[in-house]
């Protein structure tokens, strides 16, 4: 058996090491897990007396029993001179759990095989860490489920982040995106606009909001830049359907225009000529009561008719009037 280093509490480096070490420690004999000396940073810390460590508790107390069996099966296979690093979870006296990081050395304490342990409480550190993850997890799942496109790009153009939107929008799998060049996945959009809106962001560091037919992809972006320290943020949204609504909205407006122009000037003109002619004959056919009824119902008809595109034609004009407003 390797010879194993000896404790002596009388040596003033051991009185430096263990007792004035603002870190609790202690040692434990191997065989029966038995507390045979702990510092004052670990009576305060885990709120058992120094009579409680040694008479009342082992190890195994200071443990949660789903760990024990684990925590027993490596302190047989721990060889005499190695030394365990580890993170674990310990049990105060007031039951409260604790996340530590033990290093622990194989020493003989009074002719007793044992395990000399310093103990680093790094609890607030995990929860920090758990908090910081949860929040990340939040904000992951928030950027895959909103109907916007959101991706990030460093500045060297490698892209950082492509979500459910942004594979969909360009049909490129997330796998297949991040670390790549924004210009190699979308290779297109470098000989469009897209490439000096997104340059001129880097540059100028100002945010910018714009619309962009892309036509390889033959769809209309709406796409917002916010510039950062590492790089791009970029949200956009697929408006190519609302741009074909305002598309099909302009061809009817265009309608009406042309159908407010035949009710001006063409339709009305010949109408026009039909009245004029009734007034023409009126002083002729005075005198021929048939003829007179039949010019009578001629000009009500004209007028009647004259009437009714008067009204189309300003229904069309108020359409085109709300329309620009």
């Amino acid at each position: 058996m390797d010879t194993l280093l000896a404790v002596n509490e009388s040596d003033i480096s051991f009185e430096i090491l263990f007792h004035q070490n603002p870190h609790p420690m202690w040692i434990v004999e191997v065989a029966t897990l038995r507390f045979l000396l702990v510092n004052d940073a670990a009576i305060k810390h885990y709120g058992y007396s120094y009579k409680e460590f040694m008479h009342s508790i082992t190890l195994a107390d200071i443990r949660p029993k789903e760990e024990q069996k684990d925590m027993r099966t490596l302190i047989k296979r721990i060889k005499h001179n190695q030394t365990v690093k580890k993170k674990l979870t310990h049990i105060k006296k007031d039951r409260s759990l604790i996340y530590v990081h033990i290093t622990s050395y194989t020493v003989l304490f009074h002719n007793r095989e044992c395990r000399m342990v310093l103990i680093n409480d790094i609890t607030d550190q995990i929860i920090k860490d758990q908090k910081i993850t949860d929040a990340w997890n939040r904000i992951y799942l928030t950027l895959e489920s909103i109907t916007d496109g959101f991706i990030t790009i460093s500045n060297n153009w490698r892209i950082t982040y492509w979500n459910k939107e942004a594979e969909k929008t360009f049909n490129i799998t997330k796998e297949e995106a991040i670390g790549k060049s924004f210009w190699k996945v979308c290779h297109y959009g470098k000989n469009e606009t897209l490439y000096e809106e997104f340059t001129h962001a880097q540059k100028t560091r100002e945010a910018k909001k714009f619309e962009i037919y892309l036509t390889y992809y033959n769809k209309w972006l709406c796409i917002n830049i916010y510039p950062g320290k590492n790089g791009l943020t970029v949200y956009f949204q697929d408006i190519t359907a609302n741009k074909n609504v305002e598309q099909q909205i302009e061809n009817k407006d265009k309608r009406l225009d042309e159908i407010a122009y035949l009710n001006s000037h063409i339709i009305r003109k010949p109408i026009a000529n039909v009245i004029g002619i009734v007034h023409t004959l009126e002083d002729d056919l005075k005198d021929e009561p048939h003829y007179h009824r039949c010019l009578e119902m001629l000009k009500q008809s004209a007028e009647e008719l004259d009437d009714v595109i008067k009204v189309i034609n300003a229904r069309a004009e108020d359409k085109s009037v709300v329309r620009h407003m």
